[in-house]
């Protein structure tokens, strides 16, 4: 009988191997250590934080916290994430937020309605209160532009080939996220989508609506077929939509708003995938609605398969595979983004000092030769 060869060294161990005087059998695997992900969905409701381990969709701890006033919330979301480990953190948030780096104002919530929160450092509040180094990557970014980016990065690992995608929640208000390339939409700010102006719906009079921008020549989407909007046609209360039946000409209007939206951001960005979400999207039976208003208002002028036929608009406009999770995975997103970018930085680090160390060597070689006596 041959004794038992020794095992070939693995190169990722992180010491030599110690063969039969090691106290577990060599054959025993090492156990690979995942990256864990820290996420929090700053909702105007709800604040929801949760750790993902190995993938950002596969969280493992959650919790809930009521969106009170900035200091209790804060401090309830550090004292939850402070015992934990994790790798790198996602925060995704209600708005208006300053998302520009050079900013003063960077991480805070500007002027949103909700006024306790106006100009809340929630950036800063959470890293100061974790007491996480400078270096440590953490992603900000709107809850929309959040879930954009995650439904982009899962398409691209199911091979879809697509370059932009567009998410969009409807509920007590409407956001709607972009990403192209693999890059969340930014400019002056970043997109205020539900705030857009669309054609009334037939037989509605604009001057009887409601408007959040307080201009009454503003027809606007959010205030148009949000989910307070359709329980006041509906004569019923908010939580009472659920209980309508499909066929509810509440649906059409809803449906109306919302393929206009879709219309007008293929017409705008053209993005290749909408994916459509929130609380007003669990009623499937808009989704056939929105694609064919979409198909009957564009009217052929986008002559391409995913928007003239309804083959190509069951792939073009989609519900989320999340739910009502796609703003704690988006965060999450958001901090797998931020980390893999640190990644590819200190990656690229080595191969822009190789050729300064060659020229350098280069340079005393000639000297040396060139100071030889003659």
């Amino acid at each position: 009988i041959l004794p038992p060869t020794r095992p070939a060294p693995d190169s990722r161990a992180k010491e030599p191997s110690q063969g039969f005087r090691n106290s577990k059998p060599f054959f025993q695997e090492r156990k690979t250590i995942m990256t864990r992900f820290a996420g929090i969905e700053a909702g105007g409701t709800t604040w929801v934080v949760s750790i993902a381990e190995g993938d950002p969709s596969n969280i493992v701890e959650r919790a809930e916290f009521p969106t009170a006033t900035p200091q209790l919330v804060l401090a309830q979301v550090v004292a939850w994430l402070k015992p934990k480990k994790f790798d790198c953190l996602g925060i995704a948030s209600f708005g208006p937020v300053d998302l520009d780096p050079s900013s003063p104002k960077y991480g805070y919530i500007t002027t949103t309605p909700k006024l306790a929160w106006r100009d809340a450092d929630v950036v800063g509040g959470v890293v100061k209160g974790l007491g996480l180094p400078p270096d440590f990557p953490v992603g900000f970014d709107t809850d929309v532009n959040a879930p954009a980016l995650a439904e982009y990065a899962q398409a691209q690992e199911k091979g879809e080939k697509i370059g932009s995608c567009a998410y969009v929640t409807v509920g007590t208000g409407v956001g709607i996220g972009l990403v192209f390339n693999g890059e969340m939409l930014h400019g002056l700010l970043h997109g205020e989508g539900g705030h857009i102006s669309v054609p009334p719906y037939p037989g509605e009079e604009s001057e009887k609506m409601s408007f959040s921008l307080k201009c009454p020549k503003w027809v606007e989407l959010e205030s148009s077929c949000n989910s307070a909007a359709l329980a006041k046609r509906a004569q019923c209360p908010v939580q009472g939509l659920k209980d309508l039946p499909d066929d509810h000409p509440v649906w059409d209007v809803a449906a109306h708003y919302l393929a206009c939206m879709c219309a007008n951001m293929i017409l705008m960005a053209s993005p290749e995938k909408i994916v459509l979400s929130g609380g007003v999207l669990l009623r499937k039976i808009l989704f056939p609605k929105i694609r064919a208003k979409t198909k009957e208002y564009l009217n052929g002028y986008i002559d391409v398969p995913k928007v003239v036929t309804m083959e190509g608009l069951e792939k073009l406009i989609v519900p989320s595979d999340h739910g009502n999770r796609a703003g704690i995975i988006g965060a999450l997103f958001l901090g797998q983004n931020e980390l893999n970018k640190r990644k590819k930085k200190a990656d690229a680090a080595p191969s822009a000092f190789i050729p300064l160390v060659a020229g350098v060597a280069l340079g005393a070689a000639l000297a040396l030769l060139f100071a030889r006596p003659k």
